[in-house]
């Protein structure tokens, strides 16, 4: 995932030396609190993903609900480049760029949903989400292997500290730390695959958006993921379930399909107005969202150790970026 600098960034503003100075201040500001606000839409959107597949994956399979999501998905994607006349971007994409949106599509979009919705069909929705919160941290492992990053001392130390988290938050999953019986070991594999795809789109696909236009690359992966996927769902469990379907579960689909896309809107649209720093700090939003609303809507409860597990993976998570985001200034 590719992470612009912004035209409008605070320090720019401050070191502008113009007789307008406080105007521009103004207009950066608002311009600022209005990526912000998206931001905090987008993660909502993206948080409240869990509790609603839970909701959804009482009427419709894995595979169908990810089919859906891709295709209208990419629908929303789509009409917003339309709208803005940018669908012209897609012709930038070929020979190399091609392939690695391509790649990095079918990792997003066809495997990665596969794996959080049979996993969400598994576990709770809130332990879901904290587990997949972890790709962040595969995304620090495997970088200095694919990227050649630099890893700090103390970003290893994070990492250990966000399994740790992880730890606690599979065991959540049982009855108890002690009481193991109930406990859903496949479940809370297929979120941690979930998690390392994840990483592995974020990793390729910062190759693809670092040299074109991120919204046609996600467009192009969205295409790709619906298209296999309803080649799969076609030889396997058909499409009557989907056309049996309550208006609620149809309802629901539509809403995390088509939201989910504008999610990549407003993300990229808010990236290119802000620096990395401030706008990965939101990442923490998403699965804060997705616990408050696995309570309200599922009526999930919290565990100690549960609560313990969410606490390190976050210190984890914010360990490994201000690690990595040193050594990048240092070097």
């Amino acid at each position: 995932m590719s992470y612009p600098n912004s035209e409008w960034t605070l320090t720019r503003l401050f070191s502008a030396n113009s007789d307008d100075g406080g105007q521009r201040y103004a207009v950066g500001y608002q311009a600022m609190r209005r990526e912000y606000l998206m931001l905090i839409l987008t993660t909502f959107i993206w948080g409240s993903g869990h509790p609603i597949g839970k909701l959804i994956l009482v009427g419709i399979t894995p595979l169908q609900l990810s089919m859906l999501s891709s295709v209208l998905g990419a629908l929303a994607v789509a009409v917003c480049l339309l709208l803005t006349k940018q669908l012209g971007n897609l012709s930038q994409l070929r020979g190399k760029g091609l392939g690695l949106a391509l790649l990095s599509g079918g990792i997003m979009f066809f495997l990665y949903p596969n794996l959080s919705f049979s996993a969400l069909q598994r576990i709770p929705a809130s332990a879901n989400a904290i587990l997949v919160a972890s790709s962040t941290i595969f995304v620090a492992l495997l970088s200095p292997v694919l990227l050649k990053e630099k890893l700090e001392m103390r970003g290893y130390l994070a990492v250990l500290i966000s399994f740790i988290g992880v730890s606690l938050v599979v065991l959540s999953t049982g009855q108890g730390v002690t009481d193991l019986s109930a406990l859903n070991l496949f479940g809370c594999s297929l979120s941690l695959l979930g998690a390392i795809a994840s990483a592995s789109y974020t990793i390729i696909g910062r190759k693809a958006m670092s040299a074109y236009d991120a919204l046609s690359v996600t467009l192009i992966g969205s295409v790709l993921g619906g298209i296999l996927l309803g080649l799969v769902v076609s030889v396997t469990s058909g499409f009557s379930e989907i056309v049996q379907a309550s208006v609620t579960t149809h309802a629901l689909v539509a809403y995390w399909g088509i939201f989910s896309g504008l999610g990549y809107v407003m993300f990229y649209h808010s990236l290119k107005k802000l620096e990395a720093t401030k706008a990965s700090s939101f990442i923490y939003l998403s699965p804060l969202f997705a616990l408050i609303l696995s309570i309200l809507i599922l009526g999930e409860s919290m565990t100690a150790a549960f609560v313990a597990g969410m606490a390190l993976v976050f210190l984890g998570i914010w360990g490994t970026q201000k690690s990595r985001s040193t050594v990048k200034i240092s070097n």
